[in-house]
């Protein structure tokens, strides 16, 4: 059985233009395949009702609707601080091979959509919500959540809505409870020591993994120098310079269009092998920290299973 995924990352005022250009591919992701990114989808909530919808283009920036957003619901008579945090970007996904195989089934991919909005709605507040899009043109589908943190009587406040690390805690294991009872995903290990990347970290990790895999690949030649040969006209012949430019012209010609054929050739046939081993690299750095995030769960099981057996030991329960 695979983990439920929920991710939360601040975000503070004026900071989101990066984040909308991401969420809506209008910068290049490195880890993204451009020919999927027409599937990804969002989610736009309009008098109780959910509609789908695939034309990034035509959507307000993200920075607009989140100052937007606070401009309708903010009540408070102070000034927002440049450093206030505006926004949460909440990450939802869970374990690659689960979602994948949720993705496979259309219905059910749209299903596990609207459960997550709904749940990110029931927490949050649905008039809060600023973005719900699903990206499925990387490794693993996820939904990147915005939501402008606003409180029930109009303040802006961070650390309220998202709460303490109990309440945050509180908020994994409701989280995981749902997805398990629908889609078979269950909740991290508490006491865990897994850690996430913020989404700048994630990219970062994986551009510094293709810059890592093109070293392994022959580089191409900008140019290639040659010396041009050249024929001598005959000493009895009219005109002779004249027939030897044009002679030495159409060779050159001839050579400079074999190069420049060549160098096609090979850029395509190093391009792709460049592209099999960054797709590897890429692989196995996501492998790896599979691996290492099951380690830390299993860590974490290790260590309540010890709290457990602790605990009975202290009330008497068994005799050493």
């Amino acid at each position: 059985m695979g983990f439920a995924v929920l991710h939360i990352e601040k975000g503070t005022a004026g900071k989101a233009g990066g984040l909308g250009n991401h969420i809506d591919r209008t910068k290049h992701v490195p880890n993204a395949n451009p020919q999927l990114s027409h599937n990804n989808t969002f989610i736009h909530q309009s008098e109780g009702k959910l509609y789908f919808y695939d034309h990034f283009k035509s959507r307000v920036p993200l920075q607009d609707r989140i100052n937007n957003r606070i401009k309708e619901g903010y009540t408070g008579k102070a000034a927002i601080r440049k450093d206030a945090v505006t926004h949460l970007n909440i990450i939802l996904t869970g374990s690659h091979k689960e979602m994948k195989a949720i993705e496979s089934d259309p219905n059910r991919l749209e299903s596990w959509m609207r459960e997550n909005h709904k749940f990110i709605c029931d927490k949050f507040g649905s008039e809060n919500i600023v973005d719900f899009t699903l990206h499925v043109d990387e490794r693993t589908p996820h939904i990147h959540c915005v939501v402008v943190p606003l409180t029930k009587d109009g303040r802006l406040s961070a650390k309220e809505v998202m709460g303490d690390r109990r309440k945050l805690s509180q908020l994994q294991t409701d989280y995981g409870t749902k997805m398990q009872q629908l889609f078979g995903l269950e909740r991290g290990i508490k006491g865990s020591t897994a850690t996430h990347d913020s989404v700048k970290e994630y990219y970062g990790r994986i551009e510094n993994a293709l810059q890592q895999s093109r070293t392994y690949g022959v580089k191409v030649p900008e140019e290639l120098s040659v010396d041009m040969p050249r024929v001598t006209p005959p000493s009895l012949l009219e005109n002779k310079e004249k027939w030897a430019f044009a002679q030495n012209k159409a060779i050159r010609e001839a050579i400079e269009k074999g190069i420049y054929k060549l160098q096609e050739n090979f850029k395509k046939s190093n391009e792709g092998q460049i592209n099999e081993l960054s797709d590897r690299v890429l692989e196995l750095n996501e492998r790896n920290r599979e691996l290492r995030q099951a380690n830390c769960q299993l860590h974490g099981k290790i260590k309540q299973q010890e709290r457990e057996i602790l605990g009975i030991v202290e009330s008497g329960g068994i005799k050493l």
